[in-house]
This record gives structure tokens, C-alpha cells and sequence, in this order.
């Protein structure tokens, strides 16, 4: 499935269309983009857009989604050939999830533990305090003794926290990182990451609704978006904070690109500009693709479910 994105990001778009064209007008500049070379649509923040632009997108069969300014998902509108097929969930839905959640928690554990030891390559072994990687591939072996999804689901959490803690050891201590936190984000490092994730999430959200599956019947998470989540926390270390990381550390980053409130961090647009042409690079769309044919050959029982490695990290799953 080839994937032409067209992201809008910031706020005060006035997007319109034509038979053939999406305009769009932002900030004083008008960009015109034949409607035949986008294929998703991704809105991030506050936009105006007619319905008819909506109308013509959909007859295109272009997949549009929405999430909020700081990347957390809303929604999505997909054209009527994305229709859910009831046999597919149902199969989604009944299989075992244990050995689905399984492989999901070492996917995302093991994309965790080869990105430190990516880190510790180019920064040093000094951002690990004594015994921390024996720790978690400590962590990683246990998995297979683990009997109940709850107790995959702690383990593949306190990975998650002890990853995030090592990272905000590489990151500028200027930019008060000290570890993934929930929204209102503090600081920029948390705002940046959120804002890929979204992006992340939407591209994953076209590839499971485009495959028929439920995308909240997960295996190994629970709650809104539970697959988006099992499968797109296993390529966050490659596909969105590596390439954050450098972003970070490198002089495409201004200083002054964004602003911290009393409650939280504003990203201005300068830097949102640049986080799409960013993000839009890294995230493998067609690697997504690919996993959800695995994941839909696996629930039909044509081969084993295995999590597709990232391109962006040495990992080899």
C-alpha cells in the first residue's frame, strides 16, 4: 500500500478544495496539492475544512485523521471500501490472546533494550548507572515464564519507565526531561515525542481500519486504540525518539522554538514544520502495512505472528 501524507499542523488552516485540488491557506501562504497524490490526510491541531473538501477526499478514497495539537488521536474518517469485515474481528476478537500479547510485550521490550545499547554506542556506557541493562534483559527473559497477560503488561511497563529514565540522560538537561509523562506535557522533549506519536498512532490507525480490524481490540493493551498501542509501542524507539533525539541534539533545533506556560509546552510552528517533514520520513508506512498482513495471515492461521522489525534500529526481533 503506498501512502503520499499530507500532514497540517499548528493552527488556522482554512483548507478548501476543487475537483482536482486541495488548497490550503496557512499563515498568508496558499499551497495547492492535486488530490490524486494524497492518500492520507493527517490534521493535527485547529483547522477549518469544508465538507465538501471532506465529500471529495473520501470519493478520492483518502483516509482522514484528526488528532489534537499535542498528537494525542481523536478520530478518523475513512471512505466506505474501509468498512469493517464483521469476520475478520470476530476472529480478532475470539482467538487466544496470550501468545499474540506475548509477542507483543517482547517486541516492544526488546525495541527498548537494543535502542540502549544503540545509545550507549554512540553516547557511552556512563548513561547507565550499575547493573541497569542486566536489569531489563533480566526483565526479557522472564517473559516466557509469565503465565497471565497482566503480568506481561506490568513487565513491559516497568521497561518502558526505566527507558524513558535512561534516554533523559542523553537529552540536554536544559530542556527538564526527566521522563514520559502524561498530558498536559511540561516540556518540550514530552511534547515532541507526543506530537510523533500521533503520528505514529494515525499511520498505524490507516493500516489496522484498511485491514478490517477492530483497533480496539488489542491483545496485550487494554482500552481505546489497545492494538494501535500493542503494535506501535514496538517501533516508537525507531521510528519517532531516535529521530527526536537528533533532532534535539542537532542545530536544526531553535532554542527558542518553543514556549513553556504555567501548565504546559507550547511547540511553536517553526518546530511543528519541521517534526512533520521529520516524523513523515521516519515512520515506515509500508513496513506498517506489512504487519498487519502478518497479523491478519496469523488470525487465519496461515503463519505465525511475529513483530516486523523497524529499519531505523539495528534490532533483529
Amino acid at each position: 500500500m503506498n501512502v503520499n501524507w499530507k500532514v497540517v499542523g499548528g493552527y488556522g488552516a482554512h483548507i478548501k478544495s476543487n475537483r482536482t485540488e486541495i488548497i490550503i491557506s496557512h499563515r498568508g501562504n496558499v499551497t495547492e496539492i492535486p488530490i490524486r497524490n494524497i492518500s492520507h490526510f493527517l490534521l493535527i491541531g485547529g483547522h477549518t475544512i469544508q465538507t465538501s473538501t471532506i465529500s471529495t477526499l473520501m470519493k478520492e478514497g483518502t483516509f482522514i485523521s484528526f488528532c489534537e495539537s499535542d498528537g494525542k488521536p481523536v478520530g478518523y474518517i475513512a471512505p466506505y471500501d474501509y468498512t469493517s469485515f464483521k469476520e475478520i474481528q470476530n476472529l480478532q476478537e475470539t482467538t487466544a490472546p496470550y501468545s499474540y500479547a506475548l509477542t507483543c510485550a517482547f517486541g516492544s521490550m526488546k525495541s527498548r533494550i537494543f535502542a540502549i545499547e544503540e545509545h550507549t554506542e554512540k553516547f557511552g556506557t556512563d548513561i547507565l548507572y550499575s547493573g541497569e541493562l542486566d536489569i531489563l534483559s533480566g526483565y526479557l527473559n522472564e517473559l516466557g515464564n509469565m503465565v497471565l497477560i497482566d503480568e506481561l503488561r506490568r513487565i513491559d511497563q516497568l521497561v518502558r519507565d526505566m527507558y524513558y529514565e535512561i534516554i533523559s540522560r542523553i537529552i540536554s538537561p536544559t530542556y527538564n526531561f526527566k521522563r514520559r509523562t502524561i498530558r498536559p506535557y511540561r516540556d518540550p522533549v514530552n511534547a515532541i515525542l507526543s506530537f510523533g506519536y500521533g503520528m505514529l498512532s494515525s499511520a498505524c490507525m490507516r493500516a489496522v481500519i484498511g485491514g478490517h480490524l477492530n483497533p480496539s481490540s488489542g491483545f496485550l493493551n487494554r482500552g481505546d486504540q489497545a492494538l494501535i498501542q500493542d503494535l506501535m509501542n514496538c517501533w516508537k524507539p525507531g521510528m519517532i525518539d531516535k529521530p527526536a533525539i537528533e533532532f534535539l541534539a542537532s542545530d536544526e533545533f531553535p532554542s527558542k522554538g518553543f514556549e513553556l506556560t504555567r501548565d504546559r509546552c507550547i511547540l511553536h510552528e517553526e518546530i511543528i514544520t519541521k517534526l512533520i517533514t521529520l516524523f513523515s520520513e521516519s515512520i515506515e508506512q509500508n513496513l506498517i502495512d506489512s504487519q498487519i498482513q502478518n497479523l491478519l495471515q496469523a488470525l487465519q492461521g496461515e503463519t505465525q505472528f511475529t513483530i516486523l522489525r523497524s529499519p531505523t534500529l539495528k534490532i533483529h526481533f
